[in-house]
């Protein structure tokens, strides 16, 4: 497109203009870097501790790797596919999570000095992420890429970092040291599908109400127990819960946010379903309602909301700790039988400590 005077580069989709400011908030300019430049492998993934930098008010832990699965597997379409059925996209974004290699470094050992990190953030270097390509060419020209690496399809190349906490206190690392990187790597939550379809009465269950399943994660038969399927009027739950806050401005908003996101979830006329159960290993399970599942795709932003779980000390009838997991909505006299599905379950890839390897 031709402008008057010269040449306008303002195209419909671009967003806003980029300045040379909002450029140089996207630039890797340390105040002072440290270089790492050592390997260090994470759950089979061949990660590469570039540096860590001293910034204006923060100071980060950067690295690299590849994540073939972005490419191989066609990660990011998949999670922009279009679904016949709610457990069709669901048993997808499970499916597609699991060839996902996940992470999060706690905390990291360097020269005797304890980094602990408050947050993270990693993006693949895609050809619209200009803010990754820029990080990725800061450490190419501190010669920390090796030669190795040159055939990583860029799509598939991460390059993440890691925020120290604020307040505490940069390392001082001393380069003519050659010393192991040691990093603390938190667990890290899984879900996999069950789909075990049952009928439950609404109400309380006697004791020793108990559902079989194959649980694909241990290898073998496992169980649950039902303790009650009742109903939360959660519009009531929040006018309860907001009656404490003081400030009546502040209560009000508190109000309006929280009925806003409900509305999304469950119509003001309905209640949601609960239902309480037991696990003898205290696993924690997802429930939800056939009809929910065979029904097409909704998208808006409390979506997620849809099964979600809480977990109590409390003791059930069956002599093990009590979970409830948050179903679909019913009218609020529903008094009959429902048709359940235990969809999924959620494991643990337990936290690790592992130790870089030195050039």
């Amino acid at each position: 497109m031709f402008a008057k005077g010269g040449f306008n580069f303002r195209k419909k989709g671009w967003g806003k203009i980029m300045t040379l400011g909002n450029l140089k908030q996207q630039m890797l300019l340390p105040n002072k870097e440290y270089i790492i430049n050592q390997h260090v492998n994470i759950r089979g993934l061949d990660v590469l501790l570039l540096s860590f930098t001293i910034e204006e008010n923060k100071n980060k832990l950067w690295l690299m790797y590849e994540d073939k699965a972005l490419i191989e597997d066609n990660f990011h379409d998949e999670f922009h596919k279009e679904f016949k059925t709610n457990r069709e996209e669901m048993l997808c974004r499970i499916e597609v999570r699991s060839r996902h290699i996940n992470f999060y470094i706690k905390e990291m050992e360097i020269q005797g000095h304890i980094v602990r990190f408050s947050s993270s953030r990693n993006g693949p270097v895609y050809e619209s992420n200009m803010e990754a390509r820029m990080q990725l060419q800061h450490f190419a020209e501190k010669g920390l890429i090796p030669s190795e690496w040159d055939d990583v399809r860029l799509e598939s190349l991460v390059v993440a970092q890691y925020e120290q906490m604020e307040g505490e206190v940069a390392p001082y690392y001393d380069n003519t040291r050659k010393l192991p990187v040691v990093l603390h790597i938190d667990r890290n939550p899984r879900e996999a599908p069950i789909q075990c379809p049952f009928k439950v009465n609404f109400g309380k269950q006697d004791i020793g109400t108990k559902i079989t399943y194959y649980d694909p994660v241990i290898g073998r038969e496992s169980y649950f127990f039902i303790n009650e399927i009742y109903s939360y009027d959660a519009y009531d739950d929040i006018l309860k819960k907001t009656e404490q806050i003081e400030d009546t401005e502040m209560r009000e908003n508190m109000i309006k946010h929280h009925m806003e996101a409900m509305e999304n979830l469950c119509p003001k006329d309905k209640n949601l379903a609960v239902i309480r159960y037991e696990t003898a290993d205290n696993v924690q399970l997802r429930f939800m309602m056939k009809d929910y599942l065979e029904a097409q795709p909704v998208h808006h932003s409390s979506a997620t909301a849809i099964g979600f779980i809480c977990r109590s000390d409390e003791m059930g009838i069956n002599g093990y700790k009590v979970r409830e997991c948050a179903l679909q909505p019913v009218d609020k006299d529903f008094n009959g039988e429902l048709e359940l599905e235990l969809f999924s379950r959620s494991h643990e890839i337990p936290e690790e400590t592992v130790y870089s390897f030195l050039p």
